[in-house]
């Protein structure tokens, strides 16, 4: 019996979800995804176009798996939709640190109080926080929002915070 690879690699379209919460998606190969899921894989590093991102696998009600991917993820792997692009996964050595945005770093290293609760947050929503952070364009946004963020993290006024006793 041969030895696992350390990595997939294949060819797949960039498609769109249009029905629902939509949003461009790479489909994974059953085998791919049948392998990865039986490893406990749900973290990945992909390399798309030679450019590497973090992603996690998804699944749709059909059974399938993918990798959603947004606009400024298409934007650095320079694909859009209907694009064939060269894909290459391996399983992220290191699932639960985040990629955190400069701004948001640099921003909480001002707020004791809004970086202890950060850290203190699961993996996922530090992850949702840094995205919030980087989903727009403009260096100035992007300070503006982590700035913001940072506040309302020691502040306990994120949407549903309740003030600690």
């Amino acid at each position: 019996m041969g030895a696992k690879p350390s990595f997939f690699e294949f060819p797949a379209p960039i498609l769109r979800q249009n029905y629902g919460m939509k949003y461009h998606y790479m489909p994974i190969p059953e085998d791919v995804a049948e392998s990865l899921m039986k490893s406990g894989t749900r973290r990945v590093i992909a390399t798309i176009n030679g450019v590497d991102e973090n992603r996690a696998i998804h699944n749709s009600a059909e059974g399938t798996f993918h990798l959603v991917m947004g606009l400024p993820v298409l934007r650095r792997v320079g694909a859009k939709l209907g694009d064939m692009v060269i894909a290459k996964l391996v399983s992220d050595p290191d699932p639960d640190t985040p990629d955190l945005a400069e701004e948001l770093i640099e921003a909480l290293k001002m707020d004791r109080s809004a970086s202890d609760r950060f850290y203190s947050m699961t993996p996922g929503m530090q992850r949702s926080i840094s995205m919030y952070v980087t989903g727009v364009k403009r260096p100035e946004s992007r300070v503006r929002r982590a700035m913001d963020i940072t506040y309302k993290l020691g502040s306990y006024t994120l949407h549903g915070d309740v003030q600690p006793s």
